[in-house]
């Protein structure tokens, strides 16, 4: 089972760990702490975060993300909203994900681990 959450949780993050391990291997070659690095990739996401929680809360309170307003339209703007209303929860959550494992990366550093 614990493989499975770990399989899980690698597919699911693969980018994040792309970038971290090319970063792993590239920025001590250049000097650049990788701490550094993370913490701007946890600024980067956390603003991006609150730029989707925004947009998110006003669309809520205007009311279009609802199903009576959204199944009120035909055609492309329907599934235009539909689209949008997906992406935006779907983004509020991969957003969290990456913030939570960028901040956990800053705090466990697992690259002092692996590197010299």
């Amino acid at each position: 089972m614990a493989f499975l959450s770990v399989l899980i949780l690698l597919l699911l993050l693969w980018p994040v760990w792309i970038i971290m391990a090319a970063m792993a291997f590239i920025m001590p070659w250049l000097g650049i702490a990788l701490t550094t690095v993370a913490a701007v990739l946890l600024a980067c996401n956390a603003g991006f975060l609150a730029l989707l929680l925004f947009i998110r809360s006003k669309w809520k309170a205007a009311g279009r993300m609802d199903r009576e307003f959204i199944s009120g339209y035909e055609g492309w703007k329907r599934y235009g909203l539909l689209a949008a209303r997906i992406l935006l929860t779907a983004g509020v959550i991969w957003e969290i994900i990456v913030v939570l494992t960028c901040a956990a990366l800053l705090i466990l550093q697992p690259w002092n681990t692996i590197l010299p």
